[in-house]
């Protein structure tokens, strides 16, 4: 099920528990971190999606079953972890793999 949501937060994928399962979604935790004396944000590179525009966007997993697509901005990435200026709070579940199967279930069930 695919909602289109008010504000920050522009879409909520449902999945069934067999979806979840066959697209082998896998997540990890937003966290803090010390950069040069400033607290940041640090997620998986393999979290972020990129559109057709240029934005940046990860998939959080707020409640079992439930992805809300989050706007984040990339100060800079280091290897495989990406460091946020902006983005969802730390503590918060990202989804790392899986994530362009449920963009892309959202573009193809776009309401038109």
């Amino acid at each position: 099920k695919v909602e289109h949501l008010e504000g920050a937060e522009p879409t909520r994928v449902t999945l069934t528990e067999d979806a979840v399962k066959r697209l082998d979604i896998q997540t990890a935790m937003v966290r803090d971190t010390q950069v040069s004396g400033t607290q940041q944000k640090v997620i998986p590179y393999a979290a972020i999606l990129y559109d057709t525009h240029g934005n940046t966007w990860v998939y959080t997993n707020p409640k079992p079953l439930i992805f809300v697509r989050s706007p984040i901005t990339v100060d800079h990435i280091e290897g495989d972890e990406a460091f946020l200026s902006a983005g969802p709070p730390s503590g918060i579940v990202v989804v790392t793999i899986g994530a362009t199967e449920l963009f892309g279930a959202e573009s193809e069930f776009e309401e038109e």
